[in-house]
């Protein structure tokens, strides 16, 4: 099954590779808002990407972190997904949450299961934890329910996630909210992956925290 999932991953990534090598490239970064220089007959582009700046090398497409961290096929495939998605739209300036997003209504389940379940299950009851992480990774705190952060996955992608505590009375509950215009920079099902993303970089980061504590 790893097998088959790492082949079908691989000609994602082909197919995302040769339509950014097939388009009008300066002008894909340039709506992307990546900054990007020419290098002998390529080009290295750079790509803040949550706490990292991953370097894109053109035409190897060869990928590497400003932390020295593994680059992997689906960190590959969601960056160049952006770039071919990027269209230049401004932020609306308001956050919607996924169901709310055209035509992602039916994946909420989807969404809850993958993305809000594990946060609920780590912070549903430790709040402090949640924004200590979201401080380590360099991200805005926001002013929604007990505890709100705000990541932003690239340039054009901000990601907020909220945490509310759970007592006697009530469970504890999450919610991601996105601006928008999220739909001009990624195709639907990527939502779900760079929301994971980044609610994986928030519970990794707690870990760490939580193990250098010990």
């Amino acid at each position: 099954m790893e097998l088959k999932r790492q082949k079908t991953y691989k000609g994602v990534f082909e197919k995302a590779r040769e339509q950014l090598i097939g388009s009008a490239i300066e002008e894909k970064f340039s709506l992307a808002g990546l900054r990007y220089e020419q290098k002998g007959n390529g080009m290295v582009v750079h790509v803040p990407y949550f706490d990292e700046d991953i370097t894109l090398t053109i035409p190897e497409f060869s990928f590497s972190s400003s932390k020295g961290a593994n680059v992997t096929l689906v960190t590959k495939i969601i960056i160049l997904h952006y770039i071919n998605s990027a269209s230049g739209v401004p932020f609306a300036g308001e956050k919607v949450a996924y169901g709310d997003i055209p035509a992602c209504m039916h994946y909420d389940p989807v969404f809850e299961k993958r993305v809000l379940k594990p946060l609920i299950k780590a912070f549903g009851y430790d709040k402090y934890a949640f924004i200590e992480a979201g401080r380590s990774l360099g991200a805005k705190e926001e002013q929604f329910g007990d505890a709100s952060l705000t990541l932003f996955a690239f340039p054009k992608i901000p990601v907020t996630f909220i945490v509310w505590e759970g007592d006697g009375e009530f469970p504890p509950s999450a919610k991601a909210l996105f601006d928008p215009s999220i739909t001009a920079y990624l195709p639907l099902e990527d939502i779900v992956v760079i929301s994971k993303l980044a609610a994986g970089r928030i519970l990794k980061t707690a870990m760490k925290k939580f193990a250098d504590e010990v």
